[in-house]
């Protein structure tokens, strides 16, 4: 999910029971929860290999996170405190500090806790679990953005707009910001596949044609 083991990497029972100094048994269950999971893929006899990024499942994840931040900041814009605002805006503080620093796994953990909080707020505990368990592959995407901090301080600058738009109780401009804060990845799609093109399953269209169908939808 860090990305430490890059899409399309070889692993083995074996070399991963070594490193780890247990047996091999529960090395063999935990690639079949990842296979169920969608991050390995196994091929019996053969080898195994963490599974590369596929977009047809990065927009099905996009949709389902997409649909549920709608829906709850909604509820978030008429429940939150001024004590909200003030734990947002410290997160985002918080998101400045690590983009000067380049430290990307702090920046991705509190981006995560940026939404998170205002789930938590609205109560809606499972939606979040829902958000999490299902966007493998549009997770690890996002940690590809976080190593360009261009992008990253565009990030902010959007979490800025949502956090102004509950301020002011305004819910309309704080979904319109949600959904602009969810499709920026398709913005950035062009120059992630150039930079990282084996980190990807391939496609029957050229890069230039899946990235003109995904602005097009």
């Amino acid at each position: 999910m860090t990305l430490q083991l890059k899409p399309g990497t070889v692993m083995s029972t074996q070399e991963i029971a070594q490193k780890l100094d247990v047996s091999r048994t529960p090395v063999r269950e935990a690639f079949i929860r990842l296979q169920r999971d969608g991050l390995v893929d196994i091929f019996p006899q053969k080898e195994t290999i963490v599974s590369r990024i596929d977009f047809h499942k990065v927009e099905q994840e996009r949709f389902v996170r997409e649909s549920l931040e709608c829906a709850n900041i909604d509820l978030f814009v008429e429940k939150c405190t001024r004590k909200d605002i003030g734990e947002l805006e410290l997160n985002i503080e918080r998101q400045h500090s690590t983009v000067n620093a380049c430290d990307y796994n702090s920046l991705m953990a509190l981006d995560n806790e940026f939404h998170h909080y205002m789930f938590k707020i609205t109560g809606q505990s499972l939606a979040w679990e829902t958000i999490e368990q299902s966007a493998n592959h549009y997770a690890r995407i996002r940690m590809i953005t976080v190593w360009n901090k261009d992008i990253m301080m565009e990030t902010i600058l959007q979490h800025q707009k949502i956090v102004s738009a509950v301020q002011e109780k305004n819910a309309d401009y704080a979904k319109i910001a949600i959904k602009a804060h969810l499709h920026q990845l398709e913005n950035q799609l062009n120059r992630i596949m150039k930079d990282y093109p084996d980190y990807f399953v391939k496609e029957p269209l050229s890069t230039e044609e899946r990235f003109s169908a995904l602005l097009a939808e």
